[in-house]
């Protein structure tokens, strides 16, 4: 079994506030930072840093070698990685004095997948392995159909929410991974347990996850339903927490097939997130998430 990431590859632009902006309002920014990001970067680091190996395919611009360095020195294999011509995928991430953010994303080269790169990166899979997929890039249905024909186990963390992952083919999907804006904008339920439920309907069974920020986060599949609470810590910023979380779960779960060790981990590795600043690099390792006392 191997991880893969087929996800996206962004820079990042933070701007630290003091409060987030109301409609109309000019605020100014006390701090200014360049990060590599994306949640198929973020997630392919936080996989490697709880254990595993692995391999990430994805599409940069010209301007992206900063994320391919990142990556390969970090540990995650980017040979997959192509470049376009054209401008690498970029975050504009405001964080305000509680660590609260808000986003907005430029896809960029990261919609520049085609189906002959899917096809060509498929042909590395085989049954059995773990492909991780978001859903800030082009042709994931199709790469998630081809890895459900191969008997490949795909992970997906939905995000972000656009109209069209209502009709998303989740019969292809053994993993969810989302939060509960993103569940209940799928399912149009605010309860989670309810949410999952409507979920695991869609995905013909495998097992979800709903993230609930600050109260936790609640696991589903056929056998019921459990809620594991945050880690309380004081947050400065939360930007990658659910990539943390996601990276965690799915490596600690493919190790010991034990959801309850799987939630509790990841919710210790995303908490010790949060209390830096920045996305990637917050990241911890493993042994910092074992020592971490809660």
């Amino acid at each position: 079994m191997s991880f893969f990431v087929f996800g996206s590859l962004n820079i990042d632009k933070v701007y630290k506030l003091r409060h987030l902006p109301e409609k109309g309002e000019t605020v100014t920014c006390s701090d200014y930072r360049v990060n590599v990001g994306g949640k198929g970067l973020n997630q392919a680091i936080a996989l490697h840093r709880a254990g595993a190996d692995v391999k990430i395919a994805g599409c940069v611009g010209k301007d992206g070698e900063m994320l391919t360095d990142y990556l390969e020195s970090s540990g995650v294999d980017a040979s997959p990685v192509k470049v376009a011509d054209c401008h690498s995928g970029h975050c504009v991430i405001e964080v305000d004095e509680n660590g609260q953010n808000q986003m907005i994303l430029f896809p960029g080269a990261n919609r520049k997948i085609d189906v002959a790169y899917c096809d060509a990166f498929a042909s590395q899979l085989h049954e059995g392995d773990i492909v991780l997929m978001q859903y800030e890039t082009s042709c994931v249905e199709y790469l998630a159909g081809i890895c459900h024909d191969k008997g490949v186990k795909v992970a997906f963390n939905p995000s972000p929410f656009v109209p069209e992952l209502l009709s998303f083919p989740y019969h292809y999907i053994d993993c969810l991974i989302l939060n509960d804006y993103e569940a209940q904008m799928i399912t149009g339920e605010k309860d989670a347990e309810k949410a999952s439920g409507k979920l695991l309907e869609k995905m013909a069974g495998g097992r979800v996850v709903i993230t609930l920020g600050g109260d936790g986060a609640v696991y589903g599949d056929s056998s019921g339903y459990f809620t594991v609470p945050a880690v309380k810590v004081d947050a400065v910023d939360t930007t990658g927490a659910g990539d943390t979380f996601t990276g965690y779960f799915l490596y600690v779960l493919s190790k010991s097939n034990d959801p309850a060790l799987a939630m509790k981990t990841a919710a210790k590795a995303a908490a010790i997130a949060v209390t830096k600043v920045g996305a990637a690099e917050t990241i911890p390792e493993m042994k910092d998430v074992e020592s971490y006392a809660i």
